[in-house]
């Protein structure tokens, strides 16, 4: 399988220093901070001009929704002639806690009473495929300098609504539900220097278990990182690898000597 990633860049800021008993050679600048990449469409929190500035000027970025919905608002990848979403990330506002089998399933309405984590009002989807439509798309962060760095801390994964539906009553598979063995797992890669630091892996859905909740996922083991892999995997080759992501946490370490 081709790596399936995401582009995204963090943005430091810089807190200037200056006092009259530094000399030129004693001046540092340091800013220590932890970031929240919340995936908000509206200017309430306060990331998201960084999330409007990552999607909109994205180079791959290729539509863009007035109004929130549950069907894609913001893509990272080519559209086919029906402008289907094939894979990438983008976001969502839908919600659908019903997986019953006589359900119409949705790829992007996460399996949950409430929308966003925390009851924020969006997410992202990320939709991995085998297909080989979905361009790479790396998690690229932003390092000015050798002495700067970024580590990531934490994410909040969820399940969409068609995935477990799928799970439970088969839809769409010829083999039926999931059995013992059977799972979705989304599996998050640190890179530095194009060489991976570590890698933790979710299980979204296990049999006949599957996250009924937003979760939270310990990233701290990735050590410093410039980049994130993610990726979407299966037992069933049929099955649709979607899933829900928010809140990620970073913290960043920009140093100016």
């Amino acid at each position: 399988m081709n790596k399936k990633m995401i582009r995204c860049a963090l943005l430091g800021a810089v807190a200037l220093l200056a006092a009259a008993c530094f000399g030129k050679d004693d001046f540092k600048n340091e800013f220590d901070t932890h970031l929240l990449v919340r995936f908000e469409p509206e200017y309430t929190y306060q990331w998201d001009e960084f999330v409007h500035t990552f999607f909109n000027e994205g180079e791959d970025t290729v539509a863009f929704a007035p109004s929130i919905s549950i069907g894609p608002v913001y893509h990272f990848s080519k559209l086919d002639a029906d402008e289907d979403f094939v894979g990438g990330i983008c976001l969502a506002r839908g919600k659908d806690a019903d997986a019953s089998a006589s359900r119409k399933p949705s790829r992007f309405a996460v399996f949950d009473a409430n929308v966003g984590n925390q009851k924020s009002r969006a997410y992202a989807v990320f939709h991995d495929t085998t297909a080989a439509l979905m361009p790479e798309h790396p998690v690229q962060i932003l390092i000015p300098n050798k002495s700067s760095s970024c580590a990531a801390e934490y994410a909040y994964v969820h399940n969409v609504q068609a995935a477990v539906q799928a799970a439970v009553h088969g839809t769409g598979l010829a083999e039926g539900p999931f059995q013992a063995g059977d799972y979705l797992k989304l599996t998050i890669i640190g890179t530095l220097d194009k060489k991976e630091t570590g890698t933790k892996e979710v299980a979204l859905i296990d049999g006949t278990s599957y996250l009924k909740e937003w979760t939270k996922v310990d990233l701290a083991d990735l050590g410093k990182i410039d980049g994130l892999d993610l990726r979407l995997s299966s037992s069933r080759a049929d099955f649709p690898l979607y899933c829900c992501l928010d809140d990620m946490g970073y913290h960043y370490v920009e140093i100016y000597e």
